[in-house]
């Protein structure tokens, strides 16, 4: 098994021991005894725009007319042939791949219970797509969103997805990891011209709260990563180490796994 094959293998374990998300509500959750018309459809990968494993509850109405509530993490978007945006998720309640189309999305609800409205205004902070097509006022000229778009665009190239999955492996992500992997974020559009103000930082912390990256979601930030080049993976890997200490706890076996790692795909160390 060579490197490549190995980080894979251990970042998508770390994936696995994430588990279904901690709910406040969670007496609420409910979901039809039977769902098969959500099952996801197999479509070209190229046909999705990642979503890096956003993670909510949902108040959902199929097309049956049955109502769910249920925790969603989200990897892609895909949009179907009359234009809806469909979110392609994990559904923790069902534990398999499912298909939500936001016209039948009727509430979005975060993980720690408050309510994100307008939902307009949430899909397109947190996916970047308006819907309905004429529910904001958003053009070329809108600057600030134009901005955020690259800001997650940077972010999600350079890995993030990767080093909230070494901070949740623990099923918990911390203020101190939440900071580190922020301060990585910082230093990834920095290099691309960006510098975040105080705004977006915060608006950043949010979105990196609200991620369980899903096994699809980590994949795809691997097979990125290691387009990206030796440098890009050396500032992952050291910044993974730096987040799986944060919180003040180090598993050794997990440090000493990074460092073989980095050392075996740049021949740099992270200790």
């Amino acid at each position: 098994m060579n490197a490549i094959t190995s980080l894979k293998t251990f970042l998508l374990d770390r994936v696995e021991m994430i588990g279904a998300p901690f709910y406040t509500d969670s007496h609420r959750l409910s979901v039809p005894e039977d769902d098969p018309h959500d099952v996801i459809a197999a479509v070209p990968a190229e046909d999705h725009d990642p979503a890096d494993g956003q993670s909510f509850a949902i108040d959902y109405v199929d097309h049956a007319g049955n109502a769910s509530h249920r925790r969603i993490s989200v990897w892609a978007v895909q949009r179907n042939l009359e234009g809806v945006p469909i979110l392609i998720a994990k559904c923790h309640e069902r534990q398999a791949a499912r298909a939500f189309r936001v016209d039948r999305i009727t509430a979005v609800t975060d993980l720690d219970g408050v309510r994100r409205e307008p939902l307009p205004r949430f899909f397109f902070e947190t996916f970047g797509f308006v819907w309905p097509a004429d529910a904001l006022d958003v053009t070329p000229e809108e600057s600030d969103e134009q901005r955020w778009d690259r800001i997650r665009g940077i972010i999600r190239k350079a890995g993030v997805a990767l080093l909230v999955a070494l901070a949740r492996a623990d099923r918990e992500t911390g203020a101190a990891e939440v900071e580190e992997i922020v301060f990585f974020c910082d230093r990834a559009c920095a290099a691309e011209g960006i510098d975040l103000t105080g705004a977006e930082r915060e608006r950043l912390a949010a979105q990196v709260a609200r991620l369980r990256p899903t096994a699809e979601s980590v994949e795809s930030a691997l097979d990125t990563l290691f387009e990206s080049g030796i440098e890009a993976i050396a500032a992952l890997l050291k910044a993974g180490m730096r987040v799986i200490t944060a919180d003040g706890t180090l598993r050794e076996e997990e440090a000493q796994m990074l460092d073989t790692f980095c050392f075996a795909l740049t021949g740099r160390h992270v200790r």
